[in-house]
């Protein structure tokens, strides 16, 4: 039986069945990875590029910009923008929700990389139809490729602002064969035959210490692009004849270039998964700061098999190269995203359908069965793979750089990131409050339809959408509710819907970026596969009946629809235990409910705010 806040003992135990009998459908077999979970381009479809990419203009255009101190010290520089949501798809007039955001612009931190042979996929793991591709194993090279193509064309776009001075250049001219301790470990980057002096030197600079860089200079400060890294000790060297470069300094190439280099380099060594995973782990450096990634050494394939092998992809290594050459400004804006990012890999976990208080049954048995595989981090991405393969790019990239681990951390204590752009630019769902409106019912409306109402009108304390992604369970006397629910609860026409992004300038202008329509069927929201055997709970050793996360989600989302104060109807919701809160007299109840939601509101700000800063 439950309470006013607590499901049933029926609810909570059939919600914990399904879960699990979900989440151990998704124990695949070997090859372990869908093909679907290596595609990086179909994922940012609606995303903006980056600055406007593309947009042409005779006048002088200049971003409206804003300089930053984080927890560190360390400053950045972020550029405003804002999407654009519609509210009515039918007679009700209501103007769009339109909510600023700040992206990443350039920072003054780079992450440093160095090299392991015992760092997340050092063994490369088969990916279903590519049983031709990736033999080997580069995806530290590759990695540092991105992210000089990633930082080579930020000072391409950035560079069309009037007030930002934007280089990338080579730091150490003249190229001489590299030395390396008897302790350290050495590996051959071998380019093919036909590799120019040119390309030469530049995959020489980008695989050693500190030989470039990317930079703008803005209001008298120095930032570096998003994407710079710093190479440590990698012991990498070019196999054969290294080029020496005197008496002329070279130019660095251009992303365009750059990325022909690139292509001719996987098509040499036959890697396509790979190129794919490097890219998705570069998009993560502004999520890293100062923190050291650890990648692994590269690991030539048998000449045998690297001369003699034939793939079976549909689509060739130029061809995937050029795809992503195209999206390469729409990854940027994702990148620039960081809590975005974040965001995505947390809707993995998510479900519309279940409500704040069954939030616990949902969840203990995802990370039972994780917990079960977490021993090898191939096996973890395969699972999340297989639950949402479009977002699998995401979690080889994550788990590559070391973030996988403390991104489920996070979710396994309850901290679930939100990012309404970022889910429309990918199209996933991560909150209740993007479901269509539907109709009250009668002199009731659900909770979670009025939580929607009032972000939409954005009533007093609702400007901003809920921070919490799971809605609220029960309904609510419409009686009880504000004046523009009331309003607008009989309209069932009403929504919170994707239309554009803007780019803002200094002249009070904007870059826009509307949304497009889908020549493709819509991505759909992950479903169970067909298990073969039937789980059981004794099967794993976890604590399934705790409601911690439950408690958690439903003071949160509630905190969010009363911070305004609770009607009276409400107070054994407001009183129950799950809220912490002391007993209050009646006939002091709305003083007392007002001081109760300021002590709910600061306990559930201050839980937000750490998690915050130990994410800065």
């Amino acid at each position: 039986m439950g309470d006013a806040a607590r499901p049933s003992d029926e609810e909570f135990t059939q919600v914990l069945e399904e879960s699990l009998n979900t989440w151990t459908s998704y124990l695949g077999e070997h090859p372990p990875f869908p093909r679907e979970a290596i595609n990086l381009e179909s994922l940012v479809s609606q995303t903006p590029p980056f600055l406007g990419s593309g947009f042409a203009s005779s006048e002088e255009i200049s971003f409206a910009c804003e300089e930053k101190e984080s927890m560190q010290g360390k400053s950045s520089l972020v550029v405003h923008g804002r999407s654009t949501w519609r509210t009515s798809k039918g007679s009700c007039d209501l103007p769009p929700r339109v909510l600023p955001k700040q992206l990443l612009l350039a920072t003054g931190n780079r992450p440093s990389v160095k090299l392991s042979q015992d760092s997340p996929f050092s063994d490369w793991p088969e990916v279903q139809g590519l049983s031709g591709y990736d033999r080997g194993n580069y995806l530290s090279a590759l990695y540092f490729a991105w992210a000089y193509i990633l930082s080579a064309r930020w000072v391409e776009l950035l560079g069309r602002s009037a007030d930002h001075e934007c280089h990338i250049e080579y730091t150490a001219q003249g190229v001489k064969s590299s030395l390396f301790s008897d302790e350290q470990s050495v590996a051959q980057i071998d380019l093919g035959e036909n590799a120019c002096m040119e390309e030469a030197l530049w995959w020489y600079t980008i695989l050693h210490t500190d030989n470039w860089n990317a930079t703008t200079k803005y209001n008298n400060h120095v930032y570096f692009s998003p994407w710079f890294i710093s190479a440590k000790d990698t012991g990498l060297a070019l196999a054969g004849e290294t080029p020496a470069v005197t008496g002329t300094k070279l130019d660095p190439p251009s992303s365009v270039t750059a990325l022909n280099y690139l292509s001719r380099f996987c098509v040499h060594h036959r890697l396509y998964a790979q190129c794919s995973v490097a890219l998705a782990g570069v998009l993560y450096i502004p999520l890293l700061g100062r923190r050291t990634v650890t990648l692994p050494f590269p690991k030539q394939a048998p000449q045998l098999e690297l001369k003699d092998r034939i793939g079976d992809s549909t689509r060739s290594v130029p061809d995937l190269l050029n795809g992503h050459g195209q999206m390469l400004p729409r990854y940027m804006t994702l990148s620039s995203n960081p809590w975005g990012l974040r965001s995505l890999l947390h809707s993995t976990f998510f479900n519309p359908d279940v409500k704040c208080n069954l939030v616990s049954a949902w969840l203990n048995p995802a990370f039972a069965v994780v917990n079960s595989v977490s021993s090898k981090d191939s096996s973890v991405v395969a699972l999340l793979a297989n639950r949402q393969p479009q977002l699998g790019i995401l979690w080889f990239g994550a788990t590559l750089v070391g973030l996988a681990k403390s991104v489920l951390r996070d979710i396994r204590i309850g901290l679930m990131a939100l990012d309404l752009p970022a889910s429309a630019w990918t199209e996933t769902t991560q909150t209740f409050l993007t479901s269509e409106v539907g109709e009250s019912h009668g002199e009731l409306i659900c909770r979670d339809d009025e939580c929607r109402l009032l972000f939409i009108t954005s009533s007093e304390g609702h400007d901003r959408p809920p921070v919490w992604t799971w809605k609220p369970f029960g309904f609510t006397q419409l009686c009880d509710t504000e004046l523009s629910v009331r309003q607008h609860a009989q309209c069932a026409t009403h929504c919170v819907e994707y239309e554009s992004w803007e780019w803002i300038l200094t002249n009070s202008s904007s870059i826009l970026n509307s949304a497009t329509k889908r020549s493709k069927t819509p991505i759909k929201e992950p479903t169970a596969h067909t298990n073969k055997t039937s789980a059981a709970l004794d099967d794993y050793s976890y604590d399934f009946y705790s409601q911690e996360l439950s408690e958690g989600a439903t003071r949160g989302i509630f905190g969010w629809l009363r911070s305004t104060g609770y009607p009276r109807s409400e107070r054994n919701i407001y009183q129950h235990s799950w809220f912490d809160l002391e007993d209050t007299d009646e006939e002091e109840e709305p003083d007392d409910a007002e001081s109760d939601m300021e002590h709910v509101q600061c306990s559930t700000n201050s839980r937000v705010d750490s998690w915050l800063e130990s994410i800065e």
